[in-house]
């Protein structure tokens, strides 16, 4: 059965970089169907400066011209901090039968092990590891995640969950926090977001004042 994709993030706001280089797995892996989910409270970085209605708002924009990617919204409905084990555990409820495949950029993977129930992960879903080129594959991990790499993307459609892949993914030199410290300098920064999200910031005065906030 063809996998199923999940890729998390606060979103705040929704760029490029979150995109092309997911779309880049798609192509390599053939997996069509990429659930997009936005953070609540995200547990490793700052609260979100634009409110959950506006990420969600605009998500919706950034991915409507991408049928692949689906904007998916059970992180925003749960209370309490976004851990990524009960998302990875409601989306198995639903498909049970289907393989997941968590994407990671490199720097999110290298810092997994200070998640929460981390090594509950690879229980629930495969990882997928968005490499740049010329980054090596980290050994830094424990020996039982190590065994976990897997070189063959065939086995994707075949393993439900418990591995580790790597795909090669176009560098996207796009930050959040960059885009929100021009947007606030009142720069335009609409080159690096998909078509609808710069008219949106305009439309509702986000991140515009001084130190990047939104309203």
């Amino acid at each position: 059965m063809k996998p199923i994709g999940v890729f998390g993030g606060t979103f705040d706001p929704v760029h490029f970089g979150h995109i092309q280089p997911v779309l880049d797995v798609c192509h390599h892996t053939g997996i069509d169907e990429v659930h997009y989910i936005p953070n609540l409270l995200p547990p490793h970085r700052d609260i979100p400066l634009a409110d959950a209605r506006h990420r969600w708002n605009m998500l919706a924009l950034a991915l409507a011209q991408y049928p692949q990617l689906v904007a998916d919204d059970r992180e925003l409905k749960r209370t309490g901090q976004s851990y990524m084990v009960p998302t990875l555990r409601s989306l198995r409820s639903e498909f049970r039968m289907r393989p997941l495949c968590l994407m990671l950029g490199m720097d999110a993977f290298l810092k997994i092990q200070s998640w929460y129930r981390w090594a509950c992960i690879l229980r629930l879903a495969n990882i997928v590891v968005m490499q740049r080129p010329g980054y090596a594959f980290p050994n830094r991990l424990p020996p039982w995640w190590t065994q976990a790499l897997e070189p063959n993307l065939e086995n994707l459609y075949r393993r439900v969950r418990g591995r580790i892949f790597h795909v090669e993914v176009r560098p996207m030199n796009i930050s959040a926090s960059e885009l929100r410290r021009s947007l606030a300098r009142g720069m335009d920064a609409s080159k690096y977001m998909p078509p609808g999200v710069a008219d949106y910031l305009d439309k509702h005065n986000l991140y515009t004042f001084a130190g990047g906030g939104a309203n």
